[in-house]
């Protein structure tokens, strides 16, 4: 009997003392744990949005976060200016502590690239060497010279040694070789058949052919012509010219 009341008691005062530490247990976690974590959330920021932001913009804006700025790295951009941030790490909207480090790549600009000397060179030739800098061959206008040859670049847009983003365009005048010019022929009189011997031999061109009726000539020979005789021309001027029927 008395053994049996003893098994009790020790039950009890076992569960008791189970019951306490479940208490006990609890207040340490209501007083001490979540405490913890709460403070720790406390010092928790969200991380803004700095990319396309100048460098000094970036840096108050996340100031003011109380976060850190670092740059990681610049790089050449075609589309952000110099000193804009192109990325940034942690990412926007991040939640991170208070004093950590966002990591950001700046911008350098567009790539900057030293002007060829292409003066004297072949049109395709100065293409060719204006590519290898990273440029571009722009308006290409053609002038008679009487010094360059033919096809030959006389004069760039942009000196050489000039410094200029990457992937612009140079423009060029070439050579279209001395400018031959022709003084037009006296036709009037000539037979039809002479007077295309005498404009293809003198680099021009048949143009326009009228015909009309004159009683002072004999058919087929040549009454008018235009450009008139003595004009100064360039080959493959057209002649237009009006014959007897």
């Amino acid at each position: 009997m008395g053994t049996t009341l003893s098994k009790k008691w020790r039950f009890l005062i076992i569960f008791v003392c189970y019951l306490l530490l479940l208490y006990l247990l609890y207040l340490a976690i209501d007083r001490v744990v979540l405490p913890l974590f709460t403070a720790g959330a406390s010092k928790s920021v969200v991380v803004p949005n700095v990319i396309g932001k100048d460098f000094g913009e970036a840096q108050k804006t996340l100031s003011n976060s109380n976060l850190i700025i670092k740059t990681v790295k610049e790089i050449y951009s075609e589309k952000s200016p110099a000193g804009v941030i192109i990325s940034q790490i942690p990412t926007v909207n991040s939640l991170v502590k208070n004093g950590r480090y966002v990591f950001v790549t700046v911008s350098k600009g567009k790539e900057i690239v030293i002007v060829p000397y292409i003066t004297g060179l072949s049109q395709r030739a100065a293409k060719i060497n204006l590519m290898k800098f990273g440029l571009e061959l722009g308006n290409v206008i053609y002038e008679f010279s009487d010094d360059v040859e033919k096809d030959i670049v006389i004069s760039q847009s942009k000196l050489a040694g000039m410094r200029i983003p990457y992937g612009e365009y140079v423009d060029v005048v070439v050579s279209k070789g001395p400018e031959i010019i022709i003084k037009i022929p006296y036709l009037v009189g000539s037979t039809y058949f002479d007077a295309i011997q005498i404009i293809r031999e003198s680099g021009l061109r048949i143009g326009r052919v009228d015909y009309k009726s004159d009683g002072t000539y004999l058919p087929d020979i040549i009454i008018m012509q235009s450009p008139q005789p003595g004009e100064i021309v360039t080959p493959e001027t057209l002649i237009n010219i009006t014959i007897t029927k």
